[in-house]
């Protein structure tokens, strides 16, 4: 039986979409015609107060690797929003995105746990004063 590659990649974005849900507890969903509308990219966050409503999401299932064309489609189609291509290979999904948005994101958790540290410091300095 021939693998039907619309079916495929179909089912890719639906289940990186469910991924994307179960980690980060939001309402990702496949693009009305996969991006054939004004709306652009395979998945799109409906839910603009989660993180990823800021990333254009194009999902690969093919057997060949073609990351040079993949990003071609995703920088005429990204806006202003943060692309990322998702990749099935061997059964497992992988994603490629820019090396300055991924900085960017390190940057923002390290800020993250600083604050954190500082709020932890903040809350130990009041409970010592506390318990004198």
């Amino acid at each position: 039986m021939p693998i039907n590659s619309q079916q495929k990649g179909k089912r890719a974005e639906r289940e990186v979409a469910k991924l994307i849900n179960k980690h980060l507890h939001t309402n990702c969903r496949r693009t009305p015609l996969s991006g054939g509308l004004s709306i652009k990219g395979d998945i799109i966050d409906i839910d603009p107060d989660s993180v990823a409503f800021q990333y254009h999401f194009e999902i690969k299932d093919q057997k060949k690797l073609m990351i040079p064309k993949w990003w071609e489609q995703i920088y005429s189609d990204c806006g202003s929003k943060i692309p990322i291509n998702i990749f099935k290979m061997n059964g497992k999904f992988y994603s490629t995105m820019q090396f300055v948005d991924w900085l960017s994101l390190l940057s923002e958790i390290q800020e993250l746990k600083e604050c954190v540290k500082d709020k932890e410091d903040e809350i130990i300095g009041l409970q010592e004063q506390l318990s004198k």
